[in-house]
């Protein structure tokens, strides 16, 4: 179990440190008055900052260590810790709870906002969808096939805005509002694998279809797109195995099942119908 030292910034601009195991739903008690005597009526609170223990007495002892500071020396703690990619924080009741370093959001396991395109079609008559393979550089799952377009929601985007955003930076698909349709909202968490972090998400799913080839441009995190039977897919969901996979140019390749890194249950299974019936 993760333990948790956080400092947080009060609708008053005072500090308050305290520990945890659980941090998105401690964050979500500070907001509903439930948290601690001191954040009681001075809400809505911010995460400003936050350190990762593997026990409780560690984090316990890090708090003492952090309440002693004055606040301009926990100032400069906070201010060194925020460097690189933001990305908006959330409590267990979806409020959000600041902007925190990407690097942190992924080492602690902070609670995010993420998208995913489903990019779905009909080709030489077999219904299916699209896939990216990761370039092979990428420090999570590289090479590994994923949904044709992933990626974080940036702060003061909306899931549509950033949806059409990575989807024209990863694949290179120029997308309209009206081209893509909400398929709804999925929590999501998982090890990362390679880089020992964790990734606490909600991932907002969304679908076009193109039949046929798309114009795909893939960008520089993107190695290839292959197009895989939709039942192959389902498939895989149920009983592991290698796909097979059709490539732009039309050569066959396979796709080895520990290799598919968008095998999201939850998520498979509330998109599912509405790609079928979007395929029909």
């Amino acid at each position: 179990m993760s333990n948790y030292t956080y400092i947080l910034r009060c609708a008053d601009d005072t500090l308050y440190c305290g520990w945890t195991n659980d941090l998105t739903a401690r964050l979500a008690a500070h907001n509903s008055g439930k948290g601690a005597k001191y954040t009681r009526g001075r809400s809505p609170v911010t995460l400003v900052y936050s350190e990762i223990f593997p026990t409780q007495s560690e984090a316990m002892r890090r708090e003492a260590q952090i309440k002693r500071l004055p606040r301009t020396q926990k100032q400069a703690l906070i201010a060194a810790q925020n460097s690189g990619e933001l990305l908006t924080v959330y409590d267990a009741d979806g409020r959000a709870c600041g902007e925190r370093p990407r690097a942190v959001v992924h080492a602690q396991g902070l609670y995010h906002h993420v998208c995913h395109l489903w990019t779905i079609g009909i080709r030489d008559g077999i219904p299916g969808l699209w896939l990216q393979q990761r370039q092979f550089d990428r420090p999570l799952y590289p090479g590994g096939f994923d949904l044709s377009a992933t990626g974080h929601i940036d702060p003061g985007e909306t899931p549509e805005t950033a949806m059409l955003r990575e989807a024209r930076e990863e694949s290179g698909l120029i997308l309209r509002p009206g081209d893509i349709l909400p398929a709804g909202s999925y929590r999501q968490q998982y090890a990362r694998g390679e880089d020992g972090g964790f990734d606490d998400e909600l991932a907002f799913a969304f679908l076009t279809r193109m039949d046929g080839i798309p114009p795909f441009s893939p960008g520089c995190e993107v190695a290839d797109m292959v197009f895989v039977a939709l039942s192959d897919f389902a498939d895989a969901h149920d009983a592991p195995h290698d796909l097979t996979a059709r490539c732009m140019d039309g050569s066959t390749r396979t796709v080895p099942h520990e290799s598919l890194c968008c095998l999201h249950q939850s998520e498979w299974e509330g998109v599912r119908s509405l790609l079928e019936q979007q395929l029909q």
